[in-house]
């Protein structure tokens, strides 16, 4: 079962999971207030934003949102921004 489950990488997605529950803690209180970590896979992390502003602004600092997201032992070597759609 053990080698099963390292085929399959699961502790990697595992964690690459975790992410999305300490996006806040890698952000901080400001910029979780207009973001939002939606899922991740094996090499992105999938974030949505409130508007353009907000996505600039998470570009230009994605090196840094990435170096932050190292200090937990993750594979993630991109995020993906979108800005999030208006509930009707």
């Amino acid at each position: 079962m053990p080698r099963v489950l390292a085929s399959l990488h699961v502790e990697t997605k595992m964690k690459n999971m975790q992410i999305i529950e300490k996006w806040p803690d890698i952000v901080g209180p400001r910029i979780a207030q207009h973001t939002r970590a939606t899922a991740a896979d094996a090499d992105n992390l999938f974030v949505e934003v409130d508007n353009p502003v907000w996505q600039s602004q998470l570009f230009l600092m994605k090196s840094e949102i990435l170096q932050r997201i190292k200090e937990y032992g993750v594979t993630i070597k991109d995020i993906k921004l979108c800005i999030r759609k208006k509930e009707s």
